[in-house]
Parts: C-alpha cells; structure tokens; sequence
C-alpha cells in the first residue's frame, strides 16, 4: 500500500490497474502461497457434475494470511452450501 493515506476506492483503483507481479511486490511476507500450489479437492467417485464443482474447491491447512487467493470460505458455510447442491443432483 502507497505510504500516502487514501481512500478505499482510490486504493483499490490503483491496485486494479498493477500487474500480478506489481502486486507482488507490494506483498509484506514472502512466504506467499499460491492456488496452483493446493490440489482441488477430490475424493475420486463423484459423477460428471461433482468433479466440476469440487475441483474449484481446496482445502488448506496452515496459515491462511500466507494464501493469495481472492476469498476464503469457512467450513461451516462450505460444506452447507455442498450438502444444498449434491442433494439437488
């Protein structure tokens, strides 16, 4: 973040037009892990429609400040949202 203060949406303008590598190095730890590194979620007899949903879904255990991804969801709101859509096949 630019040492000046500024607004959330100056800030977050300015974010929106750096590359990822710009972002990068902008990042305060560099231990950074990132998605490619965390295999999908799969437990190998889903059907056709399973496999679609549950490969954009990885689990991650350890320190979830390290993570660069866009949004992380808890379990709770994970798995009763799954619970919801396997029922519905």
């Amino acid at each position: 973040m630019s040492k000046k203060k500024k607004d959330w949406k100056t800030e977050k303008e300015r974010r929106e037009k750096l590359t990822l590598e710009e972002r990068r190095k902008e990042y305060r730890r560099s231990d950074v892990v990132q998605l490619n590194d965390i295999s999908a979620w799969s437990r190998g007899s889903e059907s056709k429609e399973q496999k679609s949903v549950l490969s954009k879904i990885s689990l991650y255990k350890g320190d979830i400040t390290v993570l660069e991804v866009d949004a992380i969801v808890n379990a709770g709101t994970l798995l009763s949202g799954l619970l919801v859509y396997f029922a519905a096949l």
